[in-house]
């Protein structure tokens, strides 16, 4: 079997990977519709998902893009997830991966998925922002042990407002929060303050020459709201 046809394989299984001019390179999107804890709070106002830039805004709301994260969220339990996402990633990843520029984890299945493909590719440095604190709290209580490859990054759940709590001492969870512009300084002294977000003039992480997401020691990154 070829490589092209091996990525195919791959595809088929899997639903893809997903692409976006800010990141270092590939990505895995699935809807935002589908969020747990983003569809509730995407009724609240002040919440980071009130006006969730995944959700029916630029390049999101196009039906090409919500029929491909449709397709990958169909394919998130078929059985041989694990070995093509494992696959894929060895094929056409080299340094960088970002798990859902759109969407969340969907069950703890979902994360211990990832995690595998996470240890399953050793060379890839895995970022993972996520909402879904109940989910990850289950999974360490049950033993589960986050990769060193992997950082898992808790959202904040309101504009301007503080760090998730419960996991200051898990060295591969970081914080990430989202400020609004007149409120940059008070986001200056709780994190490190992501380039490309604050209007700096940086298109992506690579214009920026910044990796601080998938960084554990940068303990907190804030992104002004967009």
């Amino acid at each position: 079997m070829t490589k092209t046809e091996m990525i195919a394989m791959c595809n088929q299984i899997t639903g893809g990977l997903s692409y976006t001019t800010k990141m270092p390179e590939a990505s895995n999107a699935i809807p935002a519709k589908n969020c747990k804890v983003g569809t509730t709070l995407r009724g609240i106002k002040g919440s980071v998902c009130y006006k969730c830039y995944a959700h029916d805004r630029g390049n999101y709301q196009w039906d090409v893009v919500k029929n491909a994260q449709e397709r990958r969220y169909k394919k998130l339990y078929h059985p041989l997830w694990v070995t093509a996402m494992t696959m894929l990633l060895w094929l056409k990843v080299k340094s960088y991966f970002r798990w859902h520029d759109s969407g969340d984890i969907d069950s703890m299945k979902h994360l211990c998925n990832i995690i595998e493909v996470c240890e399953n590719t050793p060379h890839i440095k895995h970022w993972l922002p996520t909402k879904e604190k109940r989910i990850v709290r289950e999974f360490l209580n049950r033993g589960g042990v986050i990769p060193v490859n992997l950082v898992i990054s808790m959202s904040g759940y309101f504009v301007d407002g503080g760090t998730v709590k419960g996991f200051d001492d898990q060295p591969q969870i970081t914080h990430h929060l989202t400020y609004s512009k007149r409120n940059r300084d008070g986001a200056v002294s709780k994190g490190f303050i992501c380039p490309v977000e604050d209007d700096l003039g940086f298109k992506s992480c690579d214009q920026a020459n910044c990796s601080a997401c998938w960084n554990p020691s940068v303990r907190v990154v804030a992104g002004a709201l967009h």
